[in-house]
């Protein structure tokens, strides 16, 4: 093995690398460094480069090219698809959960575990750690919560 295939090589290794990290770590951003990684990998086997600064710079570009050109869509090819929004967002309503972390209005440090999952929480009341709450709405990820009434 000549010294261009070697270096060829090691981007596709990395590149493999790149692509298979994105299942472990969410963003969809470095599965794109991972194509850019086979794009160089690409470039040097055919082409010969051996400068590995110019192979730095072939890497950046294709994998910001990349990531501007291809991510919207991609996203749109992985991204699932919900018919009834109205009844994925009521699947909280009215659930009882237990306050981890006190939760004091407007702060997002507040926390509340909810099926062995721990979730962020607001509440338009402070609340203490270890009290039973209810969730009344939802804004993304973060659980809207009100102290239950015994």
């Amino acid at each position: 093995m000549n010294e261009i295939e070697i270096l060829s090589l090691v981007w596709f290794i990395v590149g493999i690398i790149l692509l298979l990290s994105e299942l472990i770590i969410p963003g969809f951003v470095i599965f794109f460094f991972g194509i850019g990684a086979l794009v160089t990998s690409l470039i040097i086997f055919f082409v010969g480069i051996e400068s590995v600064p110019i192979q730095i710079l072939i890497f950046l570009l294709s994998s910001i090219l990349s990531l501007v050109l291809l991510r919207k869509y991609f996203s749109k090819l992985f991204k699932g698809k919900v018919d009834n929004k109205e009844e994925l967002k009521d699947e909280f309503l009215g659930k009882k959960c237990l306050v981890i972390n006190e939760i004091k209005p407007n702060s997002l440090k507040g926390k509340v575990e909810l099926n062995g999952a721990i979730w962020e929480a607001d509440s338009e009341f402070f609340i203490e750690r270890g009290v039973t709450v209810e969730i009344i709405g939802r804004n993304n990820i973060t659980l809207i919560v009100k102290p239950v009434e015994i």
